[in-house]
């Protein structure tokens, strides 16, 4: 049993087994405002004061927003870095594309020149 004023267990436990697509706008409201109340009053109550199942929930929630903002780092440093090599794979490949055609070009340019002298000669 959760401690007086904290958001009880069964409703946590409840909100996250519905999935916010079959929520509607009304309890998504609640359910973040309540949410943010219950972290807010997580950091600020002492442990000492807290009852050992409180403590221990609160505990264990502090842990999995740990790695979920561990998580939401990680996810948006792989974004940076894709988007960076990204960009950088899709110039280098653009680079690659260009000399190619430069290079074509000089080659049709040479075969060409090639043609028209044989052709003078006869």
């Amino acid at each position: 049993m959760s401690d007086t004023g904290r958001k009880p267990f069964g409703d946590k436990v409840s909100e996250s087994v519905k999935p916010d697509s079959q929520k509607s706008y009304g309890e998504q409201v609640k359910e973040s405002v309540t949410d943010t109340y219950d972290k807010m009053a997580r950091r600020v109550q002492p442990n000492e004061s807290k009852s050992t199942t409180q403590s221990t929930a609160d505990s264990m929630q502090n842990k999995a927003d740990q790695w979920k903002d561990e998580g939401n780092k990680k996810s948006a440093d792989l974004n940076q870095n894709v988007d960076e090599h990204g960009h950088s794979f899709v110039d280098t490949a653009k680079q690659y594309a260009s000399d190619v055609q430069k290079q074509a070009s000089e080659a049709l340019n040479h075969a060409t020149e090639y043609l028209n002298k044989s052709s003078d000669t006869k």
